[in-house]
């Protein structure tokens, strides 16, 4: 079995943020994120910890650059049909936001049309979240018609590692250590889980 991981949109390129929007507002300190920059860090750490673990990873945008959905999937598929003899399971890493800074917490998603392994994993990860973050909201597993969820020819689940333009949850989780450490340790857990990885 190998591992798909996505980091969702851009990164950084000679300081210049790749993606238009997907940051947070620019909070009071002066602080600010950016999503991609954030996913790229949790996938980075993700890496290495699934890679201790003996197990491979196979990184969909290895670059800064924010490429295209249409390119991720395409890579992602070549990678898929290159290796028939070897099963693959994709994450696509991201942080949520919205209009209204309220909104907050953890959700996970699924295609319509998704595999049994993939409701399996997002269950998964559902469950391994809510007891990591007892305190937060779970919205749990949702279904949406994700470009990269639904024309990726492996099962494939998309994390919104809480939301970026809440105050507190982009302070205190996403922009620190600990707090994308325990995602980090999350995502290994459910996976090592479906795999029946100890």
């Amino acid at each position: 079995m190998k591992i798909i991981l996505d980091a969702g949109h851009g990164g950084m390129i000679d300081g210049v943020y790749q993606t238009s929007g997907k940051r947070s507002p620019i909070w009071d300190d002066g602080s600010q994120y950016f999503e991609g920059v954030g996913n790229r860090q949790i996938v980075s750490k993700l890496t290495d910890e699934l890679k201790k673990k003996g197990i491979e990873v196979f990184n969909a945008n290895d670059s800064e650059k924010d490429m295209k959905l249409s390119e991720r999937v395409s890579i992602i598929n070549k990678e898929i049909k290159s290796n028939p003899d070897t099963e693959y399971i994709g994450i696509s890493v991201h942080s949520n936001a919205f209009h209204d800074v309220r909104a907050n917490g953890w959700s996970v998603h699924v295609s319509p049309n998704s595999s049994v392994d993939s409701m399996v994993m997002a269950e998964m990860s559902s469950k391994k979240m809510k007891k990591e973050f007892p305190d937060h909201v779970m919205r749990g597993v949702k279904t949406d018609n994700f470009y990269i969820l639904k024309n990726t020819i492996c099962p494939f689940i998309l994390t919104e590692n809480f939301f970026m333009t809440n105050e507190k949850e982009c302070k205190e989780i996403l922009m620190t250590k600990s707090g994308q450490d325990k995602i980090v340790k999350i995502h290994v857990d459910f996976i090592c889980e479906f795999l029946g990885i100890e």
